[in-house]
């Protein structure tokens, strides 16, 4: 059976819980979403395609899947040391309401919240106050992942949209001739030297990379 290496591109399916709780906070099949009541019609169902040893995902995660084998399930416990860290109470804050309700924000519990690029969620709203939680949501808490690897990719087409998807989280249009790749869009040339590096490292059977302006419709 062939096992996985490092910069293998594989389809993954996944189910991840809060492990006290069983509580399923991140998955792949769009069948049990609905099973347990969480279906959301924004989110995009199905297995995931990473890059192995890319840290596209956890890197406890992708160095577990290493070695692993097709089609045989796996599961994995995760520490908070592991994942997103224990929690901080210095990450937690008390603004003051007034202030908040002058940047047009009408705080409520529960309520996301981006200040100073920091991600919170408003914890309570009391007395004037209100209190925000800057820890990561799943800080503190032993993840459970269930896991198993369907497929090896070969096409590398599909290996590039991944990386590129998984890179710089947006999808391009592409096109794949022989070794050629043709990528539209536009980086600063430095970024584009760095991800065509990136690009033949990881999928060596295209050659040439070349990144062009959106095409524009006739």
């Amino acid at each position: 059976m062939k096992k996985i290496k490092i910069n293998d591109f594989i389809k993954l399916e996944y189910t991840a819980r809060i492990k006290n709780t069983n509580e399923i906070f991140d998955l792949t099949s769009e069948e049990l979403a609905k099973k347990e009541g969480i279906f959301n019609k924004e989110i995009n169902y199905g297995p995931k395609i990473i890059c192995v040893g890319q840290k596209e995902i956890l890197s406890e995660l992708d160095n577990f899947l290493i070695n692993k084998e097709l089609n045989k399930g796996y599961k994995i416990e995760l520490s908070p040391e592991q994942t997103f860290g224990n929690r901080n109470n210095k990450l937690i804050k008390t603004l003051n309401t007034q202030n908040l309700l002058k940047q047009k924000i009408n705080p409520y519990p529960g309520m996301q919240l981006n200040l100073g690029n920091l991600m919170g969620i408003i914890r309570s709203v009391t007395n004037g106050r209100t209190l925000i939680d800057f820890n990561h949501p799943l800080a503190g808490k032993v993840l459970s992942y269930e896991l198993k690897i369907i497929e090896i990719i070969e096409d590398p087409k599909l290996k590039l949209e991944s990386l590129l998807k998984n890179t710089l989280n947006v999808e391009l249009e592409l096109e794949i001739n022989e070794k050629t790749a043709i990528i539209y869009l536009e980086l600063p040339k430095t970024t584009e030297e760095k991800l065509k590096d990136l690009i033949k490292k990881l999928i060596p059977e295209l050659e040439n990379i070349v990144f062009q302006k959106k095409r524009t419709k006739k």
